[in-house]
């Protein structure tokens, strides 16, 4: 037997099948940007956290995500490649041209496009499946008028309800995005509001740390004292306080915007302008991975400004994880992230002078800090475990005449979905009872290999005795069902 079945065997999510619809945000003409993406590192995070399960993961058609997990089957899908498109536009035709449910099962949703909810479990059970299914969502983001790219765009938080009303557990990354939801109702619509303890029942919180970094590319670093903002430029960064209050630094400064696109943004004035009357300089460079990792080490000091929107941030963290200075503008959200007692928030301009000022005079030229974050990944983690398991444990089996028979070819090693189909269900007509029989079997103690594209699934040696009881006097080759074994996967028809 494998070494992941010997390391897992005894895990409750072990064979478990994931279905992950994500949500891309970072594109190149068609191409998607996984590498760029923060919502695909989270959805790579739950893989990696999940070895026991299988995943099947809709990927955009065109990309450079590395195939190279063997419980891990990627989906070419076409997401509609626009970040506002994609919250309402699911191709249900394609899905179900991709997605057979004769050969493959899914135990548990991911969706990382909350709004999209129903349209994916409409497809769903268009081909008679998901009665069993748990839906997790994992909010990104939050509709509101804080997070609007205009006043003028269409609202979308009932969309967001709606996935939650359908789903078994809600990740939020904290409490400020219900906050954002109920604040949507502070305006007369045709609603009244949320029921509020309906929701929180629902919920759970993926916290996020910061990726880890690679080794530092050392490259020529300009003579000044450098500030680091690695946000976008945007309105809710907060670039108009920073632009304020870096007002009259002098000359001995420079502010580098990591941002490659702010000197060419698609709304409001560019860097350039908005900084032009400073007489600190600018400089706007995106930068590899490892070279990011260099200009934090080597800077003064990394800004954060965010003071509208936001539901968690994972910039800020970038220059706490490699012990610089960082300066942060105070808001209920950082709370979350860095704690309430963060030494280095500020609140208006005079505060922020003041934290540059105290740094000018600690003697060395690379000031550094010392501040541990909370391990905010590991709660996140131990979360998604928790909800799924209680999932498991709270799963209701239904008995089904066909089950014991599924069970009888399972112990004669015929454990593929499809061909327990083709010898207990010849027309393979769709039906809703095809998931509850997997279900059945694996209650029994059947297992479902993870490293098998499609169901497959086989009896323990520890439980082969006990499950022979169960189908004692049972004997298909005289039955009328076709006796057929079929044991290959590529001999699917």
């Amino acid at each position: 037997m494998n070494t992941l079945y010997e390391t897992y065997k005894d895990h409750p999510l072990y064979g478990r099948r994931v279905l992950h619809i994500l949500s891309p945000v970072r594109w190149k003409s068609r191409r998607f940007l996984h590498h760029l993406d923060a919502n695909y590192k989270v959805m790579d995070k739950t893989v990696n956290w999940l070895p026991m399960c299988h995943h099947y993961i809709l990927v955009p058609p065109y990309n450079s995500i590395p195939n190279d997990r063997d419980n891990v089957t990627l989906i070419k899908f076409p997401y509609a490649g626009s970040v506002l498109f994609n919250r309402g536009y699911f191709n249900s035709k394609e899905f179900l041209n991709v997605i057979d449910f004769t050969k493959m099962d899914i135990d548990f949703i991911f969706n990382h496009q909350p709004e999209l909810m129903y349209s994916v479990m409409n497809a769903v059970q268009t081909d008679r499946y998901g009665g069993s299914v748990d839906n997790f969502l994992f909010f990104h983001w939050v509709d509101s008028k804080q997070s609007k790219p205009s006043g003028d765009f269409p609202d979308g938080f009932m969309r967001q309800l709606e996935a939650i009303n359908m789903s078994t557990k809600t990740y939020f990354h904290c409490d400020s995005s219900l906050d954002y939801l109920k604040s949507n109702f502070e305006k007369e619509c045709a609603f009244s509001g949320i029921n509020e303890n309906y929701v929180k029942d629902k919920i759970s919180y993926m916290p996020l740390s910061p990726d880890k970094f690679p080794e530092p590319h050392s490259f020529k670093l300009p003579d000044k004292k450098i500030l680091v903002f690695n946000h976008r430029w945007n309105k809710t960064t907060g670039i108009t306080k920073l632009a304020s209050y870096t007002k009259d630094l002098s000359d001995e400064y420079l502010i580098w915007f990591t941002d490659r696109n702010a000197n060419k943004p698609k709304a409001g004035k560019p860097v350039s302008e908005v900084f032009k009357d400073h007489k600190c300089s600018i400089h706007v460079e995106g930068l590899s991975r490892e070279q990011y990792r260099y200009l934090i080490e080597n800077c003064h000091a990394t800004l954060c400004f965010v003071d509208k929107y936001m539901t968690w941030n994972l910039a800020v963290q970038d220059g706490v994880y490699l012990q610089k200075p960082t300066f942060v503008y105070e808001h209920s959200v950082q709370h979350h992230v860095l704690g309430k007692d963060y030494p280095w928030y500020f609140t208006d301009k005079k505060g922020f002078i003041k934290l540059l000022e105290d740094l000018d005079n600690v003697p060395f030229d690379k000031p550094s800090i010392s501040w541990e974050l909370p391990g905010h990944d590991d709660k996140f983690r131990q979360n998604l475990y928790d909800g799924m398991i209680e999932c498991i444990d709270n799963k209701r089996i239904r008995d089904s005449k066909d089950a014991p028979k599924w069970l009888w070819h399972i112990l004669k090693g015929n454990g593929y979905k499809k061909h327990l189909l083709y010898n207990t269900h010849p027309n393979l007509y769709l039906s809703n009872v095809w998931e509850y029989l997997r279900l059945w079997c694996l209650d029994k103690g059947v297992k479902d290999d993870p490293l098998s594209k499609y169901t497959k699934m086989f009896v323990p040696d520890e439980v082969r005795d006990e499950l022979e009881k169960l189908v004692d006097g049972i004997d298909l080759h005289e039955s009328k069902l076709n006796p057929k074994f079929i044991t290959d996967e590529n001999n699917f028809w």
